[in-house]
């Protein structure tokens, strides 16, 4: 188990607690920016709970010192990463090189669409891809990243929701009522620096923005931006939105799956039927309607499409994941 440092804890918990309780030794590597509450706080709470020496093991360092190892020994059986597309592709090329091909559990990156159509609930729609958008400062897999809005609708909803990211609070995250903290990192920083600069570059306007203090980036809204452009295609893994318009229902379907990701996606519209048919259109692992993007449940299956991962977490698909059928004939002699 390789886990990431945005929801340490719980990302490795995932994967950790379902593997043992169904009869498997697990070595986990948390990330290096989050050992404690990603790897060896969960390694003192098994060991005080009484799981045998040896049944978990966690090791600690960076991904480059130790990733490949990892996957590349001929020990394990099964590799469970949750992190970066790019880094997931590496994985996924490394389990099948050595001598022994082994299975893969990926729940790589993501650009969620969160969709207006014409019908929508404007004031909800607004509120949730508020909170999708800039909820852990859009470090997310699954935040919303592109708004794409029917140009029926589009006056009507981005003066709300432009007035609701500038009323956003930023900075300290242990102060009551901040969406917007740091970022984890200077990598990170620069990271969103560099995208920053090129959306400028591309042409794309930020309707909402400001400067950089520390490593508190402020909340941005990009518009005037093509399907093209970098700040569209990529993932962002920021405090970032980008609004698009849709002619129609029809373009905006188009517009969502318009990127190489296919992990979380929202649509919102007053008709459940016609929500229901556009959701069966998108071309991810998970599809809300009338939800922001970001939503995991403990019994609902979680995964993406594409380049967004393999296979699924959560309820009886981790058992999926986590056990290997075999099926044995038996013939009665005498």
């Amino acid at each position: 188990m390789i886990s990431p440092w945005n929801f340490p804890l719980h990302l490795s918990q995932r994967s950790v607690a379902p593997a043992l309780a169904l009869g498997n030794a697990v070595v986990l590597k948390p990330a290096s920016d989050t050992p404690v509450t990603g790897g060896t706080l969960i390694a003192r709470v098994f060991e005080e709970a009484g799981l045998p020496a040896g049944v978990l093991s966690v090791v600690v360092g960076s991904g480059s010192e130790l990733g490949d190892a990892i996957v590349k020994h001929p020990v394990p059986r099964l590799i469970s990463f949750t992190g970066s597309t790019p880094v997931g592709k590496q994985v996924g090329a490394n389990a099948v090189s050595g001598d022994t091909l082994k299975k893969v559990a990926l729940e790589l990156g993501g650009n969620a669409p969160l969709v207006v159509l014409d019908d929508a609930d404007i004031d909800a729609a607004v509120d949730q891809a508020v909170q999708g958008g800039y909820l852990h400062s859009g470090q997310i897999c699954m935040s919303v990243q592109r708004v794409i809005v029917d140009e029926k609708v589009y006056d009507e909803f981005l003066p709300k929701y432009e007035a609701a990211v500038r009323g956003l609070k930023v900075g300290d995250p242990d102060e009551e009522g901040v969406l917007v903290g740091p970022v984890i990192n200077d990598t990170q920083l620069e990271t969103l620096k560099k995208k920053i600069a090129s959306a400028e570059a591309d042409g794309a306007r930020a309707l909402v923005g400001g400067e950089i203090t520390g490593r508190v980036v402020p909340p941005f809204i990009w518009v005037d931006a093509t399907p093209e452009m970098e700040i569209t295609r990529e993932e962002i893994f920021g405090p970032m939105t980008v609004v698009l318009k849709a002619r129609d229902e029809e373009h905006a379907l188009q517009l969502a799956n318009d990127h190489e990701f296919g992990l979380s996606s929202s649509v919102f519209t007053q008709d459940l039927d016609r929500g229901l048919r556009f959701a069966e259109g998108n071309e991810a692992g998970m599809t809300y309607i009338n939800q922001m993007s970001v939503q995991d449940e403990a019994h609902v299956a979680f995964g993406g499409a594409r380049n967004s991962g393999l296979g699924r977490f959560n309820g009886e698909w981790a058992i999926e994941e986590f056990t290997t059928d075999h099926t044995i004939g038996v013939t009665r002699l005498g």
